[in-house]
């Protein structure tokens, strides 16, 4: 089992990278599956678009994606870092680049190995902000857009840095979540251990030094700069094999070796999580497909013609749909109106439509009152959709009282 453990973690490692390269292309409803739209200011995710004036759902995601690490930090410690993390997985892949003796053509050769990839990885980063089909399509036809260019440009040369120069030294230096971990961390969090009850079986072959990614002595006790690979443990599990002894090194919840996942500081960080999930859900599935809003037509005063009161109004409507909306109005608060206005009145996705409408009402409705509270309703065509309300005011016209000259 320990010494397959890196086999699977490689599995693990090769579906993320299939996934990170695969998601931009994949189409969901017209649009790429992930993908910020920059131009439009929109977020589509597998089907789904969020405005930008819906961004507040995403600060609930972020804050339930935070609270999400911080738990699975408390129970499986880095184990994001040494199976998940992107960073990793990239430099795992140029795992050719820490070979040593190697003659100028073979160091040639993985500098150039190392470039394609991180050219790869940075155009897929690009395609996240940019559909994959219009990039290919503007870079065929000379016209893709200088800050995508330039943009391309720089995200490859850093991450070529990063991956020749720093390597895994990021997550010893750079990384912040290495610096965050010691105050997630409790006596029950999974880590990679020695054990010291078996120190007097180790043969001191170094085998799990040689092997370790960041460079540590595992045998010296827990260091933050372990990312919990695994890799020290499969080394061990091969040496100690030949002696038909376990490895010497293992994955254990604390130096205890007992998993207690109903933890007074994991319970608190399940119960925020959770709030914060829920939140998301209902937010992301109560969003509305378009904005309505009815102001009072400041050109025209109210006024009265042939036993009828007459208001005006400015509508505006913005869809941020993906798809035409098709409106009729009507008014909630009084039985006897004519509502009139251009039709059919219908707004196109991503465009804010505006039209006046004209509001009548018998004159002795407001005999008692001089101002109804009325509300006006935009009804889509799609069934789909719920319909919306604007509180709106319906008010008689002022009278100029005539003074009378003596």
């Amino acid at each position: 089992m320990m010494i397959n453990l890196q086999k699977y973690r490689w599995a693990v490692r090769l579906f993320n990278t299939a996934l990170f390269l695969l998601i931009p292309w994949l189409i969901v409803g017209g649009h790429s599956a992930v993908r910020f739209d920059i131009p439009s200011m929109r977020l589509f995710f597998f089907g789904a678009s969020v405005w930008i004036e819906n961004f507040f759902i995403l600060l609930i995601f972020t804050f339930f994606i935070t609270f999400l690490g911080i738990l699975i930090t408390q129970l499986y410690g880095r184990i994001w870092c040494g199976w998940f993390c992107p960073h990793t997985v990239m430099i795992n892949l140029t795992w050719f680049f820490d070979r040593k003796k190697l003659n100028f053509i073979n160091k040639v050769l993985n500098h150039i190995l190392v470039f394609l990839v991180s050219l790869i990885a940075s155009v897929t980063i690009v395609f996240y902000f940019v559909s994959p089909y219009d990039f290919f399509r503007d870079l065929a036809g000379g016209t893709l857009g200088s800050v995508t260019a330039w943009f391309c440009i720089v995200l490859t040369v850093l991450t070529y840095l990063s991956f020749t120069l720093v390597r895994y030294k990021f997550c010893t230096t750079i990384c912040p979540y290495s610096k965050l971990q010691s105050i997630m961390f409790d006596k029950n969090t999974l880590i990679v251990a020695f054990d010291p009850a078996t120190a007097d079986k180790c043969i001191k072959c170094n085998a799990c030094v040689k092997t370790c990614p960041v460079g540590l002595d595992i045998r010296k006790g827990l260091v933050s700069a372990c990312i919990n690979c695994g890799q020290c443990i499969t080394a061990c599990a091969k040496v100690m094999k030949k002696k038909q002894h376990p490895s010497l090194v293992h994955y254990i919840f604390g130096f205890d070796k007992q998993k207690n996942p109903y933890r007074v500081n994991v319970m608190i960080t399940t119960f925020i999580t959770l709030i914060f999930g829920i939140a998301f859900i209902w937010m992301a599935a109560t969003t509305k497909p378009f904005e309505f809003q009815v102001l009072p037509n400041q050109m025209f005063m109210p006024r009265e013609k042939d036993g009828r009161i007459i208001n005006s109004y400015e509508i505006i409507v913005k869809n941020i749909s993906d798809k035409d909306i098709a409106f009729t109005l009507d008014v909630k608060g009084t039985e006897e109106y004519e509502l009139q206005y251009e039709k059919p009145f219908t707004v196109k996705p991503t465009e804010t439509g505006k039209q006046t409408v004209f509001l009548f009402i018998p004159a002795q409705k407001l005999e008692k009152f001089p101002i109804l509270s009325l509300e006006m309703h935009a009804i889509p065509d799609d069934k789909e959709m719920k319909p919306q309300e604007s509180e709106m005011s319906f008010r008689r016209p002022i009278k100029a009282k005539r003074k009378t000259i003596k």
